[in-house]
C-alpha cells in the first residue's frame, strides 16, 4: 500500500486524474478479497493489491468509462474465467478543470472572476497588452500576450480543458478554432451570430475538408439560452454550458436551438 499512498501523493501534486478501484464485496471464488485497491492513471494499472489479470483489464477498461464521464460508480462484475462475482467501487480523482479564455474583451473580465469561484485554473489569452494583463485579470491564473492562434499551439490541452473563443472578430476566431478542433479538449465555444458561425463551418467543410461530426462539437454559439444581455450574463451562460457538458445536464444550448 506504500507504492499506492505514494502514487496518490503524486497524482494531487502533478494535478493529474485518476481512478481509485476498490472491491467492496467478492464470494470465495473470485479470488479477490473486500478491500484490495488498484489505481488507475494514464490507461495502466500504477499501483495496488489486485492481482487477478482477468479483473484488472475488467477494471481498465470501466475506468477509462468512468474517468470521461467523471462520476464514480459502483460496478458489479463477473470474474472471467471463473465463476466467482466482484463489486469495485471506482472512485473517479480528476484532474482540476482548466479553462482557456481566448479573447480578452469585455465578457472575459466577468468569466474569469466566475470561473475561479468554480475552482477553475484559469489561462487568458489576447495579443493585445493593454487588456491581457493582471490589473484587469487579478484572479486568473496565467496571463499570455501573443498571436493567439500561434500561442494556442504551446498550451497543453488535455480532455479536461475548456476553451472559450470569445475574440473581438471571426478573423481571430477561425484561426484559433483551427487549432484546436481535433484537438481533445473537453468543450470548444465560440461567440458569434449564427449567420457568421454558419459560414465559418462552411468554410471549415469546403476548405479544410473537416469532418461533419468534428465540427458538431464546437458550440456556436457559445452558452445557454438564457436570453442574455449583459456582459456578466453571457458569461454565466459560457460557464453553465460547460458545467452541463462536465456533468451531462440536460439544459438548452444555444448551439441546439433552431
Amino acid at each position: 500500500m506504500d507504492s499506492l499512498a505514494e502514487e496518490l501523493i503524486q497524482i494531487k501534486r502533478e494535478g493529474a486524474a485518476a481512478v481509485l478501484a476498490t472491491v467492496t464485496g467478492a464470494d470465495e471464488n473470485g479470488g479477490v478479497e473486500p478491500g484490495q485497491k488498484c489505481l488507475v492513471r494514464d490507461g495502466k494499472i500504477r499501483a495496488g493489491s489486485i492481482r487477478d489479470w482477468a479483473l484488472l483489464q475488467a477494471i481498465l477498461k470501466e475506468a477509462e468509462a468512468r474517468l470521461k464521464e467523471e462520476r464514480s460508480k459502483l460496478v458489479p462484475f463477473d470474474i472471467p474465467g471463473t465463476q466467482g462475482k466482484a463489486e469495485v467501487f471506482f472512485e473517479v480523482l480528476p484532474s482540476p478543470p482548466k479553462l482557456i479564455v481566448v479573447g480578452a474583451g469585455h465578457i472575459a473580465v466577468p468569466l474569469v472572476k466566475m470561473a475561479k469561484i468554480l475552482d477553475y485554473h484559469v489561462t487568458v489569452l489576447d495579443d493585445r497588452l493593454q487588456f491581457a494583463n493582471r490589473e484587469r485579470f487579478p484572479d486568473a491564473d496565467e496571463i499570455l500576450v501573443g498571436d493567439m492562434a500561434e500561442t494556442l499551439k504551446g498550451i497543453s490541452i488535455t480532455p479536461w480543458t475548456y476553451i472559450v473563443l470569445i475574440t473581438r472578430g471571426h478573423k481571430y476566431d477561425e484561426p484559433c478554432l483551427r487549432e484546436i478542433i481535433h484537438g481533445p479538449a473537453k468543450y470548444i465555444g465560440m461567440i458569434g451570430s449564427r449567420r457568421r458561425i454558419k459560414a465559418c463551418f462552411q468554410r471549415f467543410r469546403d476548405e479544410e475538408k473537416i469532418a461533419e461530426e468534428v465540427i458538431q462539437r464546437v458550440h456556436a454559439p457559445i452558452g445557454l439560452d438564457i436570453r442574455t444581455e449583459t456582459p456578466e450574463e453571457i458569461a454565466l451562460s459560457i460557464l453553465a454550458e460547460t458545467i452541463k457538458v462536465r456533468r451531462g445536464g440536460a439544459a438548452q444550448s444555444l448551439s441546439g436551438k433552431q
